[in-house]
Order: C-alpha cells, then structure tokens, then sequence
C-alpha cells in the first residue's frame, strides 16, 4: 500500500511539474485516496492468520 501512495504522489507531482490541468492533479489524489482506503478496508476486514499469540 506504501508503493501505491508513493506512486500516486509521485504521478501527481509529475503532473505538476509538467504544468497539465488542475483537475488532472486533483483527480490523481482522489483517485489514490479511494483505492488506498478501499485496500485498507479489505486489509482490516480480511481474516489473516498470522499466528501470532500473545
């Protein structure tokens, strides 16, 4: 899920530097924010068994 940020962000402050539209930039956070919280909803919700017993 790091990786996924970083490459958003890092897409986004391309798009940036290459002076395209604002939505384009806009539209690159939005979509790495739903996609990081839907995998963190999957990650929370998802039944791993790591065996780990305190």
């Amino acid at each position: 899920m790091d990786t996924l940020i970083f490459g958003g962000l890092l897409v986004g402050l391309w798009a940036m530097f290459r002076e395209r539209p604002r939505r384009l930039v806009l539209g690159v956070w939005w979509v790495v924010l739903v996609v990081t919280l839907v995998l963190l909803a999957h990650h929370i919700t998802s039944g791993l068994s790591l065996g780990l017993s305190y």
